[in-house]
């Protein structure tokens, strides 16, 4: 009878196992890979590259192996201790900076759950913007106008915001139509 579990436990694992790479398979993944971390998704891109480093090609199993330390190095770095509204809104603002949006959102709602501001409803309408959500980007403009009208100004000057100026209802928001 344990005969019989080790060979169903052996075909089970077997079953599990990913199969073996080709060359083209390998470079996909390392593709894929290098989408998430130039993205700074860090955690997305590190299992796919161990994946990539298990391929036929020398030079892409180097590559994936470095790059995969590089997450390592990345994700074990420390995160800011972030406190207050402001802090939570500063750092969101660093991340729009570096065109991580998806990760401004989360402290910009943070720094929001802490205390409504027309500053950080703007910031919010440009992430939001950026990651694509224009609903969710003409709402928190709309409540930035509201809560400080001289906003309208701002982000028609701002060159952040410009490729956002190009949505109809952003421009009747900014010119006062709604």
């Amino acid at each position: 009878m344990k005969k019989a579990t080790k060979q169903a436990d052996t075909k089970t694992a077997a079953a599990k196992a990913p199969a073996p790479l080709d060359a083209k398979g390998q470079t996909d993944l390392f593709v894929s890979a290098m989408k998430h971390f130039t993205k700074g998704e860090y955690a997305e891109a590190k299992p796919i590259f161990a994946r990539a480093g298990e391929g036929p090609q020398l030079s892409v199993c180097e590559s994936a192996r470095m790059y995969s330390k590089i997450c390592d190095q990345r994700l074990d770095q420390s995160k800011p201790d972030l406190r207050t509204a402001e802090d939570h809104y500063n750092y969101g603002v660093a991340m729009i900076n570096g065109r991580r949006f998806s990760e401004a959102l989360v402290h910009l709602l943070k720094a929001l759950a802490m205390g409504d501001g027309a500053h950080v409803r703007y910031a919010l309408a440009l992430a939001s913007g950026m990651e694509g959500d224009m609903p969710g980007a003409v709402a928190h403009l709309q409540r930035a106008v509201d809560l400080d009208p001289s906003i309208r100004a701002f982000a028609r000057t701002d060159a952040d915001f410009q490729p956002l100026l190009r949505d109809p209802i952003i421009g009747q928001v900014l010119h006062g139509e709604r």
